[in-house]
């Protein structure tokens, strides 16, 4: 394994920087996303508000935005916003009724001074909701930082509670990941196979059950994605956590199983484990003669450090691909401790750098975004979009990416992806 640092760019004329990871906005928004019965208001020009309104309505959970705009115009730059901030608030409740209101406020009212926390604390006088501000300017950080943070401030509304055995909260999961609800039922299931119960998600919960995630016995975080939410609840509630491999492939399955009941000192359940690879391979070896077709095939893994690695383990040791390039889009607190068999490791590369070295790799097969659909065209290779944001396909059915069913999904789309996939010589 090779990590190529960054390259100097200085003096290459027309070269501009573009980093592959979001905002902090962005990593904000996702997390509150989640939480099903609050509203977001973006204090911010408009084209902030746009950005991440557009991401999520592009998604496959139209029917479920909840993203507000504190109405923010030119003029305010000079005499500030905050009356239209408390309008924002006011009306988000009227018409909407949350448990939670989360103001985000971004640079240009962050640089020219709004009160916002004044505003918030004279609004909470009036609006029987909880409300609080999170600072998300573009140039306080990426969007892993803007997710822990919100998910760290949830904590602050957690209430004790007496713990139950064999339960446990998700910590980590976004419900605006592509195929993310049938990945969650996926989980829910494994788990369920285990004798365990899920009690709150972070985030795909209500504000209610988030402030009870303390009755948890356990709090799994996938991916490492949320761990300083982990920790604070740790030092607040004597909770325990384990962090645990996303769920990609047979192998990543056991082990995010083992390390579970193991947190929860249980015996893994090793019939339920021996049923599913039993129906795995039942499945794969209806097809094993296209595997062998794609057996050493180069590939390039463009992504998110909480899923990145485990994907490219998945096709690295499950279906014998030859993972040329990982590259991490959005690190988290673990990234620097995991480790990867791809041949180049890319941490939140330049994107025109990232572009150039998965070219000179001669990949056949890009698993990634949205985002990286002009470079898969550019090769003439699949592109199969598994990470965020998936703005050019719509997943509504049952069919996970996760977990022991999603082993075998996964498999037929990969396959599926290099039949389907025409060059005009």
């Amino acid at each position: 394994m090779s990590e190529i640092k960054r390259k100097e760019t200085k003096g290459r004329e027309g070269l501009v920087y573009d980093p592959t990871q979001d905002c902090k906005l962005v990593g904000a928004v996702r997390a509150l996303s989640g939480v099903k019965d609050s509203i977001t208001i973006v204090h911010a020009r408009p084209g902030c508000h746009c950005g991440v309104l557009l991401l999520r309505a592009l998604g496959s959970n139209q029917n479920d935005i909840r993203i507000v705009s504190s109405g923010f115009r030119a003029q305010d730059m000079v005499y500030g916003a905050e009356g239209r901030l408390a309008a924002s608030i006011r009306l988000s409740y009227k018409n909407f009724k949350p448990s939670l209101i989360a103001n985000l406020n971004c640079s240009a009212p962050a640089i020219m001074g709004d009160d916002v926390e004044g505003v918030i604390h004279a609004m909470k006088e009036e609006v029987p909701a909880e409300i609080f501000s999170l600072s998300t300017g573009g140039y306080e950080g990426p969007a892993w930082v803007g997710y822990e943070e919100t998910l760290a401030e949830l904590t602050r509304y957690m209430i004790p509670g007496e713990k139950e055995n064999d339960k446990v909260n998700l910590i980590g999961f976004k419900q605006d990941d592509i195929r993310s609800s049938a990945d969650l039922s996926e989980i829910e299931r494994m788990l369920n196979g285990q004798g365990i119960t899920i009690n709150a998600i972070l985030t795909n919960s209500s504000f209610e059950e988030i402030k009870n995630a303390p009755k948890a016995s356990l709090n799994i975080v996938l991916g490492g994605d949320g761990l300083e939410s982990a920790k604070i609840m740790q030092e607040k509630f004597d909770m325990p956590y384990v962090i645990t491999s996303y769920p990609f492939g047979l192998n990543n399955s056991i082990d995010f199983l083992e390390s579970v009941t193991r947190g929860l000192n249980k015996e893994v359940n090793q019939e339920f484990i021996a049923a599913e690879k039993d129906r795995i391979k039942e499945r794969i070896e209806r097809i094993f003669l296209f595997l062998q077709g794609i057996y050493d095939m180069s590939v390039a893994v463009v992504g998110d450090s909480a899923r990145a690695f485990e994907l490219a383990k998945f096709l690295s040791d499950e279906l014998c691909l030859n993972v040329k390039v990982l590259a991490v889009t959005s690190r988290n607190l673990i990234s620097d401790d995991k480790n990867s068999d791809s041949e180049t490791l890319l941490i939140e590369p330049d994107r025109f750098e990232m572009n150039e070295v998965i070219k000179t790799e001669g990949v056949e097969m890009i698993f990634a975004s949205s985002m990286e659909k002009k470079l898969a065209w550019e090769l003439g290779v699949p592109l199969f979009r598994i990470f965020y944001p998936v703005l050019d396909e719509v997943s509504v059915s049952d069919a996970p990416y996760a977990g022991f069913k999603g082993t075998i999904h996964l498999t037929e789309r990969i396959i599926n992806s290099v039949i389907n996939n025409y060059i005009e010589l």
